[in-house]
């Protein structure tokens, strides 16, 4: 019951809920202007009911939580749970892009004060990483995706289903951020080969980036990180 009530509270943070309009004017109205008929709900909010009732049914069973989180996203990264990962060539070097300058990024990006300056920073296209370590040596990786449409295939993770993934809370972004961790998962961007990538979080602020934090850190560690971008 407890991984029920979990699953419906991230579930609750990852629906949309619109606002309750004012139908008592219109009820008032409608009475005043025809005779009274049998109430019926209409088709669409039945249908509505259903599939809401089907979710949270659904969810309170693993098979099917996995099935319905099968293939979703959050901001430019699509994420697809598989049965087993597509084989990668193991130790293959880190391409991240071009390695440039911070002024030379094609938007401005932002920086972890928990951290302080990366070591190196690197540009694919509209994809920025600030990089921690050397490329031999990660120690995170700080992914920023910019503001303009990207394609789907930017940043595609294909998590193994016996990976953890859960939705956690970042005051400040713009909906529930991603948490990864457990189990390698696989890991697609632009211009670069599919690697495996270790522990994840992504999330989008609310000026509609993607931020990615990925590297040897806890949920703790990467929610501290995260809440000293600036």
């Amino acid at each position: 019951m407890r991984d029920l009530e979990r699953d419906l509270r991230e579930l609750g943070l990852a629906i949309a809920v619109p606002p309750t309009p004012d139908l008592a004017a219109t009820v008032r109205d409608g009475l005043s202007s025809r005779p009274p008929a049998p109430r019926r709900l209409r088709p669409v909010l039945v249908l509505a009911i259903v599939v809401a009732v089907g979710v949270l049914a659904g969810l309170a069973v693993s098979p099917a939580r996995t099935a319905i989180l099968r293939y979703f996203g959050i901001g430019a990264v699509h994420v697809e749970l598989v049965d087993r990962l597509p084989a990668v060539e193991p130790g293959a070097p880190l391409v991240l892009g071009s390695e440039i300058e911070p002024a030379e990024a094609p938007f401005s990006i932002s920086v972890p004060t928990a951290l302080g300056d990366p070591d190196a920073v690197y540009a694919s296209g509209n994809v920025v990483t600030l990089l921690y370590g050397s490329p031999d040596r990660v120690r995170l990786l700080v992914t920023e995706m910019g503001y303009s449409a990207l394609p789907s295939e930017v940043a595609k993770k294909l998590v193994v289903t016996t990976t953890a993934v859960r939705f956690v809370e970042i005051p400040g972004s713009d909906g529930p951020a991603l948490w990864i961790e457990g189990e390698p998962h696989l890991l697609e961007l632009p211009g670069a080969p599919a690697r495996l990538a270790g522990n994840t979080l992504v999330w989008v602020p609310r000026d509609g980036r993607t931020f990615r934090i990925e590297g040897d850190v806890d949920l703790d560690d990467a929610l501290r990180i995260a809440g000293s971008m600036r």
